[in-house]
């Protein structure tokens, strides 16, 4: 079935000081996630990470530190038992950073199911002024924003869920406090992208949205498989050819041609159809 059950997702986590109270509940629910999704025999499954702290001169730890997506939980559950809460500076951190570095710096498994898991107490530089131009929210925002205009990375929502678009990824938001700005701009960030952001009391909601995702994308990986073979035999997309030789429906089999789609499995062949 490899690669039609890659499953690839990748944490990104706020480290700074803030996170000092909330450190231990996010490691707690990163873990039960690799709990969760392990134990579901059907998927392959790979796990990286992204920590983010801050620009300098708030921050001259690092701006991001990336571990590689992995098959080898046990080390990725280590990695999440070592981060320590430290650093930062002004209010607002590097999300954008970290949004941005999972998407382009994992190396992310040709048509695997992708996820971002975006875990902070804080909201993104820039992000009042961004709510204030984009959603036309008169209010003004101070909270202590070193960069209240716009993040010095130049990243904004619009950029870094682009982004992840352009990577296949869906975002879905973990907001550790109850901060306004942090949880609009993590619902922004997710929803844009197909996901959805929940408080920490609720983390087990996205790890539902997860799996039901998964469920869907692998509800019937024996067709899914048997319709990439007929449109590979076939040379290019034809769903009522495909159902004829498969003897199906054509419904079942125009599913799984989107699912395959979708991740990109059948690009060769709609190309190939558009000349």
């Amino acid at each position: 079935m490899k690669p039609l059950n890659y499953v690839d997702l990748c944490f990104v986590v706020d480290t700074t000081g803030s996170m000092g109270s909330f450190i231990q509940s996010a490691q707690q629910q990163l873990l039960n996630a690799i709990k969760v999704l392990s134990a579901n025999s059907n998927i392959d499954l790979q796990i990286g990470l992204v920590e983010y702290r801050d620009h300098p001169p708030q921050d001259h730890s690092f701006v991001t530190r990336v571990y590689p997506l992995t098959a080898k939980l046990q080390s990725m559950q280590k990695v999440i038992n070592q981060l320590r809460a430290d650093g930062g500076g002004d209010g607002p951190e590097a999300v954008y950073s970290g949004v941005y570095d999972a998407c382009t710096k994992m190396k992310w498994r040709q048509h695997s199911c992708r996820f971002i898991l975006l875990v902070g107490d804080a909201p993104p530089h820039g992000f009042g002024k961004w709510l204030q131009e984009k959603m036309f929210d008169g209010r003004k925002y101070h909270n202590g924003d070193a960069w209240p205009d716009a993040c010095p990375s130049g990243l904004d929502v619009e950029s870094v869920t682009a982004t992840a678009e352009n990577h296949q990824v869906m975002i879905h938001g973990l907001c550790m406090s109850g901060d306004m700005l942090a949880q609009q701009a993590f619902k922004a960030i997710a929803q844009i992208t197909g996901g959805q952001c929940v408080a920490v009391s609720n983390a087990k909601d996205v790890i539902e949205k997860i799996v039901g995702v998964l469920q869907n994308e692998f509800s019937n990986l024996e067709l899914d498989q048997k319709v990439l073979e007929t449109v590979q035999q076939i040379g290019h997309l034809d769903s009522s050819k495909t159902a004829e030789i498969l003897d199906m429906p054509r419904l079942p089999v125009a599913a799984a041609i989107a699912r395959l789609g979708k991740r990109s499995f059948l690009d060769d062949f709609i190309q190939v159809r558009s000349y």
